[in-house]
């Protein structure tokens, strides 16, 4: 009698050394080029140590350009909600372009986003679809023990769904 064995995180990861990645003191422009040259919406942050630290997404990207007046849904502005029932938030033309360019002053550690959450090597695709929707995160660090092993993305697993549907 046969069995199938459903595929593990680990079956599905890309492996840290085939990730793409950057060093954290990187400029932003040089982390924007390699995601232009490689079509990636995120490259892995690297440490002083050599070891993986956070990661940099287009929604990174985008959140860095959020004005600070904004009460975004980080947290980060200057008002307070309530304070925005009573007083217009104002968008100028050239704002985004400006903002742009001002990022490209910053480094990549100060755009970047932590790894807050992982998933075991072992752990199931039901497991890791679940952190991912709860979470609303399309791209885990996977871990044996303390080992930084690899990413796995919506996408890897997306494709898990396709074949499991269309066998």
């Amino acid at each position: 009698m046969a069995t199938n064995v459903e595929r593990k995180v680990k079956d599905l990861m890309i492996p840290l050394e085939d990730y793409d990645s950057i060093s954290s003191d990187k400029p932003l422009r040089d982390a924007f080029e390699l995601m232009a040259k490689t079509g990636h919406h995120a490259v892995l942050v690297i440490g002083k140590n050599n070891e993986p630290i956070g990661q940099l997404s287009y929604r990174d990207a985008l959140i860095a350009l959020e004005p600070k007046y904004s009460a975004g849904k980080w947290g980060h502005a200057w008002f307070t909600p309530e304070a925005f029932e009573n007083y217009p938030v104002f968008y100028y033309e050239g704002e985004f372009s400006a903002r742009c360019k001002a990022q490209l002053k910053k480094s990549v550690k100060e755009v970047m986003s932590s790894f807050t959450i992982s998933l075991n090597e072992d752990a199931t695709l039901s497991e890791a679809v679940h952190v991912m929707i709860n979470k609303n995160v399309g791209r885990l660090p996977v871990l044996s023990g303390k080992k930084f092993l690899g990413m796995i993305r919506l996408v890897e697993i997306f494709d898990e769904i396709k074949k499991v549907v269309l066998a």
